[in-house]
């Protein structure tokens, strides 16, 4: 994978121990309030990438909060070379106000770049980390204000529910579901789910992978039966459960299953998830946040050959989409 020491790129990453996957730690987190957002459109930059499922998170939330007029995105993409590529292997102008200043020194965004690791030492020359996507990047002050999905996610929300209170409400579990409990089980399904499939791609040793593994088949199938009695995770309506889950469910068949040893199972074998996840995929415009061929092909960059991907319709008919409520 790599990672910067010190502002410079190596080709080493300190992801394991005992020989078990530890996703980093993400090094960039606020409690900024959202006033910026709302009083400075376009200030705020949201860069991301169609292949990361934790991108594909903050994408859904900035569609469904109705933000895409305030925060503009950017998105990664091409080859890996050193990391994720800034724009697709072509340069790319760093967000910005001219000759914006910052500790005294004129900062000029005619800066390019073409690794998005640069960002990071732009952001901060002696930085040491992983160059991960989202990021929630401030062009008036030229800093990086969070390169982690569930902190972007509540700023997201945040003045979502001042800008579009409407939009935000739908968002909220069922009244009977307390925070505490809606916490909880979304911690359990990142863990055994959504980060369960990298502890499997990543594990060390036979042991670390069968833990992994287990764990990811045993999730998939409580949620199965857990939606044999409602159409979404916490009742008839999609809420924040339904939306974290979506990014692993559209990349199981094509990334998971085929790359990550998740492949005792694929999604269209558990047909109430396989349907649930359809439903919302065609929610709203939620479709337009995924790209397929994104998501396959960047297991294949270093390939001199893509594989075809396996087959999965994700349409709806008319009628069944009229009844996905809001």
């Amino acid at each position: 994978m790599g990672m910067i020491i010190n502002g410079e790129w190596h080709e080493v990453d300190n992801i394991h121990h005992a020989n078990q996957y530890q996703r980093p730690v993400s090094n960039y987190h606020t409690n900024t309030e959202p006033e910026g957002i709302i009083s400075a459109t376009q200030r705020y930059y949201l860069i991301g990438s169609f292949s990361c499922p934790w991108s594909h998170r903050t994408l859904i939330y900035r569609h469904l909060l109705g933000l895409e007029d305030h925060i503009p995105l950017h998105m990664t993409g091409g080859k890996k070379v050193q990391g994720y590529s800034a724009n697709h292997g072509q340069p790319w102008k760093i967000p910005g106000t001219y000759e914006q200043t910052r500790e005294k020194t004129e900062i000029s965004t005619d800066n390019t770049i073409i690794h998005l690791h640069e960002l990071y030492k732009f952001n901060d020359a002696n930085y040491t980390g992983r160059s991960t996507v989202p990021i929630l990047w401030d062009s008036k002050a030229l800093k990086i204000i969070s390169n982690e999905s569930t902190n972007i996610i509540e700023i997201l929300k945040s003045a979502g529910t001042k800008l579009n209170p409407q939009n935000a409400s739908k968002l909220e579990p069922p009244e009977n579901i307390k925070l505490s409990e809606l916490s909880d089980f979304n911690a359990e399904i990142y863990d055994h789910l959504s980060n369960g499939v990298y502890k499997a791609a990543f594990a060390k040793d036979q042991q670390a992978y069968d833990e992994a593994v287990e764990k990811v088949f045993k999730m998939l199938a409580s949620l199965e039966e857990r939606l044999q009695h409602s159409r979404f995770l916490l009742g008839e309506h999609p809420c924040h459960a339904d939306w974290l889950l979506l990014p692993t469910l559209v990349r199981f068949d094509i990334d998971y299953y085929l790359h990550s040893g998740c492949c005792h199972k694929q999604l269209r074998d558990y047909p109430n998830l396989c349907h649930y996840a359809r439903r919302l995929y065609n929610y709203q415009g939620i479709a337009q946040t995924v790209n397929f061929e994104a998501i396959h092909a960047s297991n294949y960059f270093s390939s001199q050959v893509k594989p075809l991907m396996p087959k999965h319709d994700w349409t709806l008919s008319s009628k069944e989409i009229r009844s996905i409520k809001c």
